[in-house]
């Protein structure tokens, strides 16, 4: 019976003692293909360590031998000129003037914007109201456009600038205030083109 495994034992150690071998030629043949040196074997011995040379301490000098390092020289202070002689900046003459208000004068003046009636039974057609920094429409004298129809409230509407734009804003009448067919609520932007229903006159907008 033990024969058997000792006959076995032999077989496995010679396969495993080959395979060690063939590594072993393996590997040297691949590393003297490469141009290295076998592992083991060091192209060059290490040179020997070198001793340090031992430092000696310096020798202290003789209390009469230090030197008094040079006094630094004085430092002059730095004086501001006297206050009358410092320039003060000017202020400036010309106040600022709001990038809005020059739009807005540039509407005014260049663009002269008007209502031009197209339809009226008070009113010609073809009457132009110049619209200057803004307008009042109503019934009331007071107004700076007067329309005398029943259908128009005393303070009807107004017209008012804003930066470089002109809005139309319904005060609250009883029969509103129409832009292009639509009810004005609140204020709207007016722009070149527009038709402005006020009561029974029919306004275009024009620049």
């Amino acid at each position: 019976m033990l024969e058997p495994i000792l006959f076995g034992s032999k077989i496995l150690f010679l396969v495993l003692l080959y395979f060690f071998i063939f590594m072993i030629v393996r590997r040297l043949s691949r590393d003297l293909r490469s141009g290295e040196e076998p592992i083991g074997m060091p192209a060059h011995p290490a040179p020997a360590p070198r001793l340090a040379a031992p430092v000696q301490a310096p020798a202290e000098a003789p209390a009469t031998s230090m030197e008094v390092p040079a006094a630094a020289p004085p430092v002059t202070p730095v004086t501001a000129p006297p206050r009358d002689r410092q320039r003060v900046p000017e202020a400036a003459t010309e106040p600022e003037v709001d990038s809005s208000t020059r739009e807005f004068d540039y509407l005014v003046n260049k663009l002269n914007p008007r209502l031009v009636v197209q339809h009226s039974k008070i009113l010609e057609d073809g009457t132009v109201f110049v619209i200057k920094g803004g307008a009042t429409i109503g019934r009331s004298p007071r107004s700076q456009i007067v329309l005398e129809d029943e259908f128009v409230s005393s303070t009807h509407a107004r017209i008012f600038a804003r930066k470089q734009f002109l809005y139309l804003e319904d005060l609250g009448s009883t029969n509103g205030t129409f832009i292009d067919g639509r009810r004005l609520e609140g204020e709207r932007q007016i722009k070149p083109g527009q038709e402005i229903v006020i009561g029974d006159t029919i306004f275009r907008f024009e620049e």
